[in-house]
């Protein structure tokens, strides 16, 4: 078999390795007139290592590369220490170092590595023509070649894209990027085997070595990403004249003022990416790299991609065998499909953190990133995913095995009604939604919670501010004595709302014969622990001192659930009056995210996996320790508490804390009732067309009134009236 492979960079170039390692002869067709040092620095982690050792195309890498220890990122104007980590940690659980080197280094490692029959050079391909046994391309001479196959490894603005698919537009982000080298020599040593980040409002920077200290031609690669339209050009070209990137970091520390000072020109180029294809091929054509799906390179991973597709096409086809060839094509784009697609929202998250332009927003990304060190000193929680992945491993799986480990689960539910809850939890964010962060999450959830919206449209809902903090009052409020709910909303202290969860807190206000009061606590990253807490406590003592004789319940879902129980052990050690009981459903009480704490299956969670726990717990935590009573009241004293109730799906993520905050109440001496509810979802009581979640809502208002009952027979044995 012969396969013809359109771009000699590095995911041609692996392309060719990998097939003949599986006895396939490649045919590189480059379109350059030859193979120069153009392009600049990037860095291969974990996952791309192994494919490029897997391929054999390593030897030349390592012997020039630079290894990255560490990763710092720093503030942009004060250079101040923003978070550091150590790569060590990830090298041992993953098995390879990180790299960085020069774009020409990679492609000489691979060129050292194949026959120079298998490349030419000054090969532009300018038509296709398959057949049912093969593919004809055309060159811009005019020759024709053919082969039993087409792979399109020709880059962002590929031109066998265009000939499959006509022309696409790319999406531009707005930022360009300077990249320019710098002598070793011109460097101080304190940057040597780092990856460091400068971090400012609407602008970064990047510095890292690209070969070791000992290479004759050592260099450093400086990359400034900064707005569109402060670079006054006609086009992105190479350019002498730095006068506008000085500019745009007019305001940056002197130390890197000192390293721009050694920059005598720079590439400037514009960051684009496109939406994710469709289909990557057609018959006997296929796209591989980012000609397939192009990402910004803000999450280093473009190369990373390549290579990986490289070991996955040959394996398909080598288990294919003759015949099968466009089977396997699309065999191999199924596999590579979605982790591609998690690789571009990265990739734009990780832009987008990197250019906030709000200084509140600076200051959450920042303090987000000191809360993920906490949370993962081996790196962070993307490492799981994206360095954690063994390519070789996954590529020469059966399908069966690789269907598995699938990153998007198949729906473990049996019922119509729960499945129909699990796809709802699935699909409750957007890729756009992912891609913009926490900001973009937030506007997902309140969409997603917006829709399954069935509150009654006579229910009556009143804005209140409780001592200065916002919050909902929801149901009937006309009886001075009627039970009081104080309901927290969930969405891992990040997402949600009061009038989102005014629904809910409607159908808890009729379960107890009484209302609702929903504060609108503040939210992380922008609002970091104690915002949170700090708000609940402002509107339960605002609740108590103005509705003296009504009993009163807290209840809360996801962080409400959590928040509800460090707000109980805030009352007590404070000596305030505590509620007559506590309700939670899926309980997020530990924002350490211990795994000894989790469910086995947390990451095949539609909604909190335990990335996504990891994530929300940064944003929430900042600079404190995450076991802290307050912060994870699941390592509280819980002694003196009132009732509990606890409500979660058997199954779901947090289905491990709550047994455990169920059993360390019990422990304490707190009454506690524990209903885990089979072959349903996380926050379940927020479907009511789930009869658990009626249920759930008729079992907390029988909760209420034995709380209350028991409640006034104490007072009554005392012989005094009711506590309020």
């Amino acid at each position: 078999m012969r396969v013809l492979i359109a771009g000699g960079g590095t995911g041609g170039l692996a392309t060719a390795l990998a097939l003949r390692k599986v006895g396939i002869e490649p045919l590189v067709l480059e379109r350059a007139p030859a193979f120069t040092a153009i392009g600049a620095g990037l860095g291969l982690q974990a996952n791309a290592m192994k494919a490029l050792t897997y391929v054999g195309g390593d030897t030349y890498w390592r012997e020039t590369s630079a290894r990255i220890d560490i990763g710092e990122q720093r503030g942009l104007s004060a250079d101040e220490e923003i978070s550091s980590s150590s790569f060590e940690a990830s090298a041992r659980k993953y098995g390879e170092h990180y790299y960085c080197g020069h774009r020409a280094d990679l492609l000489a490692s691979l060129l050292g590595a194949l026959p120079a029959a298998c490349v030419r050079v000054g090969c532009r391909v300018v038509g296709l023509e398959q057949t049912p046994r093969d593919v004809r391309v055309q060159l811009e001479t005019g020759e024709e070649i053919r082969g039993d196959l087409l792979v399109g490894a020709d880059g962002l603005r590929s031109q066998v894209r265009s000939l499959l698919f006509g022309e696409q537009e790319s999406r531009f982000t707005g930022v360009v990027v300077w990249r320019g080298l710098i002598p070793r020599a011109s460097v101080a040593d304190r940057y040597d085997g780092k990856l460091l980040s400068w971090l400012g409002p609407r602008r970064h920077v990047l510095l890292y070595p690209l070969r070791h200290a000992a290479h004759p031609q050592s260099v450093y690669s400086l990359s400034a990403f900064v707005p569109a339209g402060e670079v006054h050009r006609e086009s992105w070209t190479a350019s002498g004249d730095l006068a506008d990137l000085h500019a745009s970091l007019t305001g940056a520390c002197p130390a890197l003022h000192d390293l721009l000072a050694c920059m005598e020109s720079a590439l400037i180029t514009g960051i684009y990416f496109r939406d994710p294809l469709e289909s990557w091929g057609s018959g006997r054509v296929v796209l591989l790299g980012d000609a397939a799906h192009p990402a910004p390179p803000s999450a280093g991973q473009g190369a990373g991609m390549a290579l990986e597709d490289a070991v996955m096409l040959a394996a398909c086809l080598d288990r294919a065998g003759p015949g099968r060839e466009p089977a396997a094509l699309r065999e191999y784009a199924h596999r590579r499909g979605p982790r591609t697609v998690r690789m571009l929202e990265s990739s734009r998250v990780n832009l987008l953190n990197s250019q906030p332009s709000d200084p509140v927003q600076v200051r959450a990304r920042n303090g987000y990133y000191r809360g993920l060190r906490r949370l993962s000193p081996a790196g962070p929680p993307m490492a799981e995913w994206l360095l954690g992945h063994d390519p070789v491993g996954a590529a020469l799986q059966s399908t069966a095995e690789f269907d598995r480990t699938l990153l998007v689960p198949a729906n473990p539910l049996r019922r119509p009604e729960s499945r129909r809850a699990f796809e709802l939890w699935r699909t409750a964010l957007t890729a756009e939604n992912r891609a913009a962060g926490w900001t973009g999450e937030r506007a997902g959830y309140a969409d997603f919670l917006r829709r399954l919206r069935t509150t009654d449209a006579g229910t009556r809902v009143d804005v209140v501010s409780c001592d200065g903090v916002p919050a909902v009052r929801v149901g009937r409020t006309g009886e001075p004595g009627a039970p009081v709910v104080l309901h927290l909303h969930g969405g891992g202290y990040v997402l949600g709302s009061a009038e989102l969860a005014a629904p809910l807190a409607a159908r808890l206000a009729a379960a107890v014969g009484g209302w609702s009061l929903v504060p609108d606590y503040r939210l992380a990253p922008e609002h970091p622990y104690p915002a949170a807490l700090d708000d609940a406590l402002a509107a339960y003592r605002w609740l108590a001192a103005r509705y003296p004789a009504a009993p009163v319940v807290v209840s809360g879902e996801c962080a409400g659930g959590g928040l509800a129980i460090s707000l109980a052990v805030a009352l007590r050690d404070a000596g305030d009056r505590l509620p007559a009981g506590i309700h939670v459903v899926s309980p997020f009480c530990d924002l350490t995210v211990s795994d000894e704490y989790l469910n086995p299956d947390a990451d095949l969670e539609p909604w909190l996996d335990r990335i996504f726990l990891i994530q929300l717990a940064a944003c929430y935590i900042h600079d404190v320790e995450p076991a802290q009573p307050l912060v994870s009241p699941l390592r509280a004293d819980l002694s003196g508490l009132p009732p509990l109730l606890i409500h979660v799906a058997a199954a779901e993520a947090l289905s491990g804390s709550a047994q455990r905050l169920a059993d360390r109440a019990r422990a304490a001496g707190v009454p506690v009732t524990l209903t885990p509810v089979e072959d349903s979802v996380h926050s379940f009581v927020l479907f009511d067309f789930l009869p658990e979640s009626d249920r759930a809502v008729a079992e907390f208002g029988s909760f209420v009134g034995r709380c209350w009952g028991e409640t006034t027979a104490r007072a009554a044995a005392r012989g005094g009236d009711a506590p309020t």
